[in-house]
C-alpha cells in the first residue's frame, strides 16, 4: 500500500459540501437510512472512478517504471494545476470579503442552502443520488492518488484492495459524521454544525494551502523522475 497514495487521500478528503449535507441529511425522518445510502453512493462513485482512472493509466502508458517519462509529465501536470487552483483561490480571497465566512449559524444565508438541501432530501433515493452527484467529478487531488497505487504496480488484487483503503480514508469527512449521526444523533447535529462553520470560516485558506502543498509536491515528484 504505497503511503503517498494515502497522503493524497487525506488533502483530497477536506470537501465541506458534502459535510454540508450529511447535517441537511441529519435532521428529519429516515435519518439513519438516508445517511448511509448517502455516504453508501459516495463510496461506490467514488471507487468506481479510481477502477476507471486506473484502467485509463495503464492503458495510457502512464505509470511504472518502464514509463517514466509520460509519468513523470502527467505528475507535471497535476502539480501545475493544482499550483493554478491555488493561486486562484488565494488571490479570490480579497475579491470576496468573507461574508460568508464571518457569519454566524443563525445568519439565514448560512442557513439557506442546509435548509433547500433538506427539502429536496426527503427520500432514500435522492439521498443516494446526491452522493453520487457530489463525489462524481474526481479532483486533482484524488486522481495523483490513484496514480500514486497504479505506479506501484502491484498486483490486481492488492490494487483494487489499496484503492478501496484510499477511498475510506479520503471520504473520512462523511464517514465519521455518518457514525455519529447513527450513535448518538441528537449530540452529533451540534457538533457538525459547529464544524462546518469552522470550514466556512477557512475554507478558502485550506483549499489554497492544500492545493499548494500538493501541487509542489507533484512537480518536485515529475521533475526528480525525469531528472533521475
Amino acid at each position: 500500500m504505497p503511503a503517498q497514495a494515502l497522503e493524497l487521500a487525506l488533502a483530497a478528503s477536506i470537501y465541506p459540501p458534502a459535510l454540508l449535507a450529511i447535517i441537511a441529511l441529519g435532521r428529519g425522518p429516515q435519518l439513519k437510512s438516508r445517511v448511509f445510502v448517502f455516504v453508501l453512493g459516495a463510496l461506490l462513485v467514488t471507487y468506481a472512478l479510481g477502477v476507471l482512472m486506473l484502467v485509463v493509466l495503464d492503458e495510457l502508458g502512464a505509470t511504472g517504471p518502464d514509463h517514466w517519462a509520460p509519468s513523470s509529465a502527467f505528475d507535471l501536470l497535476l502539480g501545475v494545476v493544482l499550483i493554478g487552483v491555488a493561486v486562484y483561490l488565494r488571490r479570490k480571497r480579497p475579491d470576496a470579503p468573507d461574508s460568508t465566512d464571518s457569519t454566524d449559524s443563525t445568519d439565514p444565508a448560512t442557513q439557506s442552502e442546509p435548509s433547500k438541501i433538506a427539502r429536496y432530501l426527503e427520500s432514500r433515493r435522492l439521498a443516494f443520488v446526491l452522493g453520487l452527484t457530489l463525489y462524481v467529478l474526481p479532483s486533482p487531488i484524488y486522481i495523483a492518488a490513484a496514480k500514486t497505487i497504479a505506479d506501484a504496480q502491484l498486483a490486481k488484487g492488492s490494487e483494487l484492495l489499496a484503492l478501496a483503503v484510499t477511498v475510506a480514508v479520503m471520504l473520512w469527512l462523511i464517514e465519521v459524521p455518518m457514525l455519529m449521526l447513527l450513535a448518538v444523533p441528537e449530540r452529533a447535529a451540534d457538533v457538525l454544525e459547529r464544524t462546518n462553520l469552522w470550514f466556512i470560516q477557512h475554507r478558502r485558506q485550506i483549499g489554497w494551502i492544500v492545493s499548494a502543498g500538493v501541487g509542489a509536491y507533484l512537480i518536485v515528484k515529475g521533475l526528480a523522475d525525469l531528472i533521475g
